[in-house]
């Protein structure tokens, strides 16, 4: 714009520029090197030359120079003085953009007194016209941050709908806009949106993670605190042993809450509380003396942060190894509404093998409500027939109450209760008594079947028990027919269970079929007895441990203890003598010749009382 020849001396300001212009550039050499380039050239007269430039220019030079308060303390120093030394060119204007107690605290330490007061001495000596931003109105902010979440949004192609973008503006109303106080904390907060959005979203609530990010932004030591001690937040606040307040964690939280907020206006710490306590329903507990029920499938069904297994998703950005993501998920759902049988398959079993089976199922229970009848049966069909690969440890001593195995008969038993035709359900269940599904599976699923406390809440009535029951006895008696065995050996695992169902269905056939199998093979009794014995199972095994008095005296309804003890002969097993008796309690060492012994011990003990 400046380059053109000075009328008076002829001389072009461009190639004066060129010669002059590389001084300029302060921030890379040392401040004497300036006067070394000027040595050949008197100041004034230099300084003469560029006013003559100036004055014949048609224009005026206005120099912006922004976010000065964010040069270090020497740069700053130089700015000023380069500033001081030129600022009376003709036409020329500087307009400088700074927060003025930040930069005179910063120079005032290169004064005598170093204080800030030394550097605003400094800058109304350069400062001609200060001109105070007021800070902007809160209406005005509260549009530019709605302005600014409608953008993103609409770039995501997300809609909250009516009713929830008016919930969370009102929220970011009252307990957002307090802290924020510039236009450039609201860019600072929609450019963080903007970043986890796009990642996001389908993984998380979008509302909760709106609300959640301005609590990173404007209230950090409130979401380190959130992110080091979650307990607080996704835990409830009822004591272990009672159904009263857990006081001490009350308190404990309260006193951390109390020293975060402590540098809080009132108006702010009331935001806070507020925004925790929407994320967080059950830190009302410990803020409002507010106890009530909050669903914990309901925070899983709509992502929320206050569920355990949507909270981090909130801290890492990303879907944790080990979890399936929800759009994933929701694409599966898909193909099995599509029943796309094949597809579907498939997919379960990279899910179930390659990432987590209790997690497949946990999401499956998820969306038992919305599913049609059709894709329950495909998922009941594929979870039931390929049980096998849901990972499993037997339940028992010292193991915990529920496994996998135990998830995926719950999983069928709610996709079937939540269908309202009962005799299509009753249907899907005696179908799951059948060999294509594993029998130890069948055995899971009747458990499940019938839990609730009312025919309203289980799948399958309590009347209808003994149908499902009787078919699995059938089935059990046609696999030790087809392996050319019987009952105790076939199914030694669930005897205990099948010779109740037998003994309640017809006591009498269960008695005429021991009579007839101990007829075939008298070596029956001691497998009897043996199958009878209490196995226990733990994290290194199984192993038998006794014949217990309780089990003697059920084995003495279903079938003649007397002609059992009579097989129990020196000739028929020499070695039964040889030995007392001895009894292990949870030890290893159990034989079948000292289980039998301690049938006969039962035997004789009970013999004895009769007689008195």
């Amino acid at each position: 714009v400046l380059d053109r020849e000075l009328e008076t001396k002829g001389e072009r300001v461009g190639k004066f520029l060129k010669k002059y212009g590389k001084i300029t550039n302060v921030f890379k050499v040392d401040l004497a090197e300036i006067g070394k380039s000027l040595s050949d050239t008197e100041v004034e007269d230099l300084k003469d030359r560029v006013s003559d430039f100036l004055k014949e220019s048609r224009s005026k030079v206005i120099v912006f120079i922004d976010d000065i308060d964010r040069l270090d303390k020497s740069e700053l120093f130089a700015l000023f003085k380069l500033i001081k030394l030129t600022g009376d060119f003709a036409k020329t204007y500087y307009i400088l953009s700074f927060d003025d107690e930040m930069v005179a605290a910063a120079i005032g330490e290169r004064f005598a007194h170093g204080t800030s007061t030394s550097g605003q001495n400094f800058l109304e000596k350069i400062i001609q016209v200060p001109l105070r931003i007021p800070q902007a109105l809160s209406a005005d902010l509260l549009d530019f941050v709605f302005e600014l979440l409608n953008k993103i949004l609409a770039e995501n192609e997300i809609d909250l709908g009516k009713d929830e973008e008016q919930n969370i503006g009102l929220i970011i109303a009252s307990n957002v806009l307090p802290r924020i106080k510039t236009p450039r904390l609201a860019i600072r907060y929609a450019n963080s949106l903007s970043f986890l959005i796009p990642l996001l979203k389908g993984e998380v609530n979008l509302s909760d993670l709106i609300l959640f990010e301005a609590i990173k932004i404007f209230y950090p030591k409130h979401y380190d605190f959130i992110k080091e001690y979650p307990r607080y937040f996704i835990e409830t606040y009822t004591a272990q042993f009672s159904n009263g307040r857990d006081n001490e964690k009350v308190e404990e939280f309260k006193n951390k809450l109390q020293e975060l907020n402590q540098d809080l206006s009132q108006s702010e710490k009331s935001s806070i509380i507020s925004l925790l306590t929407h994320l967080f329903p059950r830190t009302k507990a410990a803020l409002e003396n507010y106890n009530s029920y909050y669903s914990q499938t309901n925070f899983e069904k709509e992502q929320r942060i206050a569920s355990p297994k949507y909270f981090d998703k909130y801290f890492i950005y990303s879907v944790p190894r080990g979890v399936i993501s929800d759009i994933r998920f929701d694409d599966y759902i898909s193909k099995v509404s599509e029943n796309v049988y094949d597809q579907v398959l498939e997919e379960t079993m990279e899910m179930i093998i390659g990432i987590d089976a209790s997690e497949f199922l946990t999401k499956i229970e998820l969306y038992s409500d919305t599913l049609d009848w059709q894709s329950k049966q495909t998922l009941i069909k594929i979870i039931s027939t390929n049980s096998e690969d849901f990972k499993v440890v037997r339940e028992g001593f010292l193991l915990g109450l529920q496994n996998s195995k135990s998830k995926a008969a719950i999983a069928i038993a709610n996709l079937l209760v939540k269908h309202a035709d009962y005799d299509e359900r009753l249907e899907v269940a005696k179908s799951l008594m059948k060999s294509e599904v594993l029998f130890d599976f069948s055995v899971e699923l009747i458990r499940w079947l019938l839990v609730g406390k009312s025919d309203d809440e289980k799948a399958i009535k309590t009347v209808d028990r003994q149908l499902l029951e009787n078919l699995l006895l059938e089935r059990a008696l046609r696999d030790a027919e087809e392996s050319r065995s019987t009952l105790f050996e076939k199914h030694e695992t669930f005897i205990f269970t099948l010779l109740k169902i037998w003994y309640t269905k017809d006591p009498k056939d269960l008695c005429n079929y021991i009579d007839t199998k101990l007829e075939a093979n008298a070596k029956l009794a001691d497998i009897i007895i043996y199958s009878l014995t209490s196995t226990i199972y733990s994290t290194e095994g199984q192993h038998k441990i006794d014949f217990k008095e309780e089990t003697y005296k059920m084995l003495k309804n279903y079938y003649s203890v007397e002609k059992l003890r009579s097989y129990f002969t020196p000739e028929n097993y020499p070695e039964i003598d040889d030995e007392e008796v001895k009894f292990f309690d949870i030890e290893e060492g159990q034989t079948k010749i000292n289980a039998i012994r301690q049938f006969i011990h039962w035997y004789e003990l009970d013999i004895k009382e009769a007689q008195n």
